[in-house]
């Protein structure tokens, strides 16, 4: 059980970082399609709600601070 709970919570931290991935590069903020993008089976409506979701979570929010400051630092070279 503790084991599935940890695979569980990698999982789901390398969904949000392929959603912050899309989001910040190929889709250019488009939080509905890059969550559809992770998520293909997602319809638009519960695309819309669970980008919203995730985007305010603590734990996503470091995350897209985190490749935002890389993001910058790669400009600036």
């Amino acid at each position: 059980m503790n084991q599935q709970l940890t695979l569980g919570i990698w999982r789901g931290m390398w969904n949000a970082s392929q959603f912050l991935d899309l989001y910040l590069g190929e889709l250019k903020g488009n939080g509905v399609q890059s969550y559809r993008r992770v998520f293909p089976r997602a319809k638009y409506q519960s695309a819309k709600a669970s980008a919203s979701r995730l985007l305010w979570k603590p734990g996503v929010q470091q995350m897209l601070k985190r490749k935002l400051e890389k993001m910058e630092g790669v400009e600036k070279s």
